[in-house]
């Protein structure tokens, strides 16, 4: 489908200029939208063939359904371009399946400190809080060749591992559908990039690592893999007007020898491109280069921990 819709998405205006290169190419935007074509019907033939043995197709279909509808909300914020006062009530209208397969779960693991009391805490404020800023971070952490959809791949690729180890085939294999269709994907978004995912993308594999994380209990491990785009996240919160600095300074643009001049307010791939000279493709392998990091240190705890 992400080939379909390279042919025809520029032509309809669904498209995204790729501001990274010299010639400023146009590309089709909204990439996402095979992601969750791609996830729905493995997901469906899934739940038909009815397998699972840690309960269900129920447990499948509660997380499903909950990447799926964050998806949908990205969708439409790609071609509504939805405020972002409105976008986070949104995803936790998406997170309430989850919210209610979870709603007898009181209890967080945290390494070192055991299991945490959160009581009706965990389902109404814990779930939504997580899938809404999971969602929210990788939405953030965006804007390169292959990034968003090389870092989804890494960390639902790791928690769909850390699943299956804690006895959570039905989670394990939702995350295996998830990191196959962005491996796909990725093939078409690598640099230089044919597709851009949009927020469908990113929000949507936002959300899976969270959902995934909750349904297993593997909570700390998500938050884990999530530090990257927390980090990012961190920095811009840093700037005195967040969420505002790409608007009022602009973007990241390219120096005549192809590497990358940062814009003038404090993000992760500004301090990559502070360090030394560096060039887009550079850039993307250097932060993937760090989800793995991250990706080993939440196998390792959940190994240990196992």
């Amino acid at each position: 489908m992400a080939r379909y819709e390279i042919r025809t998405f520029p032509s309809r205006g669904i498209s995204g200029i790729d501001i990274h290169k010299a010639d400023r190419p146009v590309r089709a935007e909204m990439g996402g939208l095979a992601v969750l074509v791609a996830m729905a019907v493995a997901s469906t033939v899934f739940l038909g063939l009815d397998y699972g043995a840690d309960g269900s197709p129920v447990l499948f279909a509660a997380v499903a359904s909950t990447v799926v509808l964050t998806g949908l909300v990205g969708v439409a914020d790609d071609v509504l371009e939805i405020s972002q006062k409105v976008k986070p009530f949104l995803i936790v209208v998406a997170a309430v399946p989850l919210m209610l397969y979870l709603s007898q779960r009181a209890f967080i693991f945290i390494p070192l400190l055991g299991s945490i009391h959160l009581g009706l805490l965990y389902p109404l404020v814990a779930v939504p809080l997580a899938i809404t800023t999971s969602a929210n971070f990788s939405n953030l952490l965006a804007g390169f060749n292959g990034l968003e959809a090389g870092c989804a791949a890494i960390s639902l690729g790791t928690m769909s591992l850390l699943s299956d180890l804690y006895g959570h085939p039905t989670v394990a294999v939702l995350g295996a559908i998830l990191t196959f269709a962005y491996v796909g994907f990725l093939a078409l978004n690598w640099y230089p990039a044919k597709i851009f995912p949009g927020d469908s993308g990113t929000l949507m594999s936002g959300a899976a690592l969270a959902a995934m994380g909750l349904a297993s209990g593997l909570e700390f491990e998500a938050i884990v893999l999530s530090i990257p785009a927390a980090m990012d996240f961190a920095l811009k919160m840093m700037h005195r007007r967040p969420f505002k600095q790409r608007h009022v300074l602009g973007n990241t643009s390219v120096r005549p020898d192809g590497t990358l001049d940062p814009a003038p307010y404090p993000a992760l791939v500004h301090a990559f491109m502070k360090v030394s000279p560096i060039r887009e493709r550079e850039l993307v392998v250097s932060v993937l280069a760090t989800e793995v990091l991250f990706a080993l240190v939440a196998t390792v705890i959940g190994v240990i921990f196992l």
